[in-house]
């Protein structure tokens, strides 16, 4: 399918916001070009949904990050594959090779009115995350990229932010539970073990290093070599 033809499916014939980097990004890739192909159902259902700037933007670093990663060519991508017995789902397969296929789950922190602290900015984050979760699966390892407007968040706010939502669990803080719809503190580290690392993405342009805290509790860490490609696709 040719790339004017797949954009006018996928956006409906109609205008969208996601129209010109959607373009930009199908004319410098093959390899997304035929992800987008594929998987062309899916990416017009939710352009429709997306109407408000909020959730725009919110697709458009998913469908962005999926183009990052199609940039390694070790990397192979399936978008919203359903697992038996899981409700949601993490956003993308990645498949390492042929060797090794771990869970990639995309999510946008939202602006804060004025100029939050960075201390304020990773403890929403952490939020963010322990929001998703119930979407890890299980006997994988699973990454939670994160999206963040604000500049300034560095590692040692990740880090401290992350210790405390796990200081929380441990003193059996029941408002943590019932936000993120745990049981009790062996529900939560039961998901929270599945969790391999976060990496935050900066302002648009998103460019450069990423920001990675890697959950020293983790069940099932990355290997280093998947690692390696996931974090040089990212970096744009």
């Amino acid at each position: 399918m040719l790339i004017d033809d797949l954009l006018t499916y996928v956006s409906d014939g109609r205008p969208h916001l996601l129209a010109e980097p959607l373009a930009g990004w199908l004319a410098s890739s093959r390899r997304f070009a035929a992800f987008v192909t594929t998987f062309r159902d899916k990416i017009r259902k939710k352009i429709r949904a997306t109407q408000d700037r909020e959730s725009i933007l919110d697709l458009w670093l998913e469908l962005e990050t999926a183009h990052a990663l199609h940039a390694e060519r070790t990397l192979s991508v399936q978008y919203e594959p359903k697992h038996p017995g899981q409700g949601r789902c993490p956003d993308f397969a990645v498949s390492f090779t042929t060797s090794l296929t771990f869970m990639v789950e995309v999510t946008r922190l939202r602006p804060e009115a004025g100029e939050p602290a960075a201390a304020r900015t990773a403890e929403r984050l952490a939020d963010v995350v322990c929001g998703k979760l119930g979407q890890l699966l299980p006997q994988h390892s699973n990454v939670v990229v994160v999206g963040v407007e604000a500049a300034g968040l560095g590692l040692p706010d990740v880090r401290a932010a992350m210790l405390r939502v796990q200081q929380r669990a441990e003193a059996n803080d029941q408002t943590l539970f019932g936000r993120h719809h745990f049981r009790d503190r062996a529900d939560f580290f039961h998901h929270q073990q599945r969790l391999s690392e976060i990496i935050v993405r900066g302002p648009a342009p998103r460019s450069g290093e990423p920001l990675v805290w890697a959950n020293p509790q983790a069940r099932h860490p990355l290997p280093a070599k998947a690692r390696t490609a996931l974090h040089r696709s990212l970096a744009g």
